[in-house]
This record gives C-alpha cells, structure tokens and sequence, in this order.
C-alpha cells in the first residue's frame, strides 16, 4: 500500500509501509523499557505480575537512575507515550523507562551525572520512546524507485524515506550524466556519426 508517490527526476518515489520492521528494542539502546502487560510485551523486559515489576521498578531507583513512568492508549491499535493520556478508560501506565545511570555516564565519557547530563538523558528517554511509539502504532516506512528497483526499510517518517529516496535518485541522475560524458568521450574520439549516438534524453531519465 503506497503512503506517498512522487515523481522525481523522471523517476517514481513511492513510499509504502514496512511490514516486517524490526523492534527499534533490538537495537543498541541507553533506556531499559519495563513492560508489565498480560497481552504486550515490547519492552526489553516484560513482566506478568506486578510485584515483579514493581521490585525492578525499586531497584532501578535505588541505583540512582532516572525512572520515568511509560504510558499506553489502547483502542484499535495502542500508542504510548512518557505523559498520561486523557482517557481514563482506555489508557494508563503500563511500565517505565529507566536510564541507568552509570551507563549514561560511561556513555558520554563523564564522571559524574551532572544537571546538565541528566537533561540529556531525559531527551534520549523521550527519543526512544517517541520510536518504539512509531513501531507499535506500526508507524514504519521504507521506499521503493520503480525504474531501478531501489528499495530500503526502516524509516521512522514518510519524510526520511522521501528524502533519502531523493538522495538516491540524485545519485543516479549524476552517476548517469558521468557516465554519459565517458561514452560521449569515447564517441568523438572514435568520429562515430551523429546520428548513432545515443542522446542525453535516451541516456538520462530526466
């Protein structure tokens, strides 16, 4: 299913949901999500009960890290969010995010978690939740450039794939005129007739 479709540069950008994206969790994350939810498990650690859930919670708290409550909407699809949602019946926390301390600091080559260090991390929770949000609301893109089969996934906005798409058809287009120069080099060289020669048009799909 196309999102978007663009012609550009004589070719044709179509922007199209990735249907086997993978959890931005497998990645190599700062932020540890604690899940507590009998039918979701997307966090890096998922639990069923609450007193799991909750002696993690402590003890991520008496490390010193920064804990944040995670939130949930749940109603034909979920979307979560580090703020509660207005629905009272549909919504609530589901978890928390905790940014461990010690390896927030290792991270950025400090000694200690300073203010200023601590507003980072804070902006690095809501980045990755502002992702897996994308993920579970199924928020995921990729491109594909029909003339060329060009094709990449796993673009959390329709604008990145679209311009990365864009950046890629540009480089086609330049590698297309070089390599129109080359041959048209080598025909004047070789005193090959106008009239055999391929022109920009036929060469360029521009």
């Amino acid at each position: 299913m196309n999102i978007e479709e663009k012609a550009y540069k004589g070719h044709n950008i179509e922007i199209q949901y990735d249907e086997n994206s993978e959890s931005p969790r497998e990645w190599d994350n700062v932020c540890v999500f604690h899940i507590g939810h009998s039918r979701y498990a997307f966090g890096d650690k998922n639990y069923n009960d609450r007193e799991s859930i909750d002696e993690a919670y402590h003890e991520a708290k008496a490390n010193g890290d920064i804990v944040l409550p995670l939130y949930m909407y749940d109603h034909s699809g979920i979307t979560i969010s580090l703020t509660p949602f207005s629905c009272r019946w549909d919504s609530g926390q589901v978890g928390f995010v905790q940014v461990p301390r010690k390896e927030f600091v290792k991270e950025f080559g400090k000694k200690n978690f300073t203010p200023k260090l601590k507003a980072k991390a804070l902006k690095w929770a809501e980045s990755e939740t502002e992702t897996l949000d994308s993920y579970v609301r199924g928020e995921v893109f990729g491109y594909v450039i029909n003339e060329d089969g060009d094709s990449c996934w796993g673009y959390y906005s329709v604008e990145d794939a679209m311009d990365e798409a864009k950046s890629i058809v540009d480089w086609i287009v330049k590698n297309a005129k070089e390599k129109h120069c080359e041959q048209l080099k080598i025909w004047i060289k070789n005193k090959v007739p106008m009239e055999n020669r391929h022109t920009m048009r036929t060469s360029l799909r521009v």
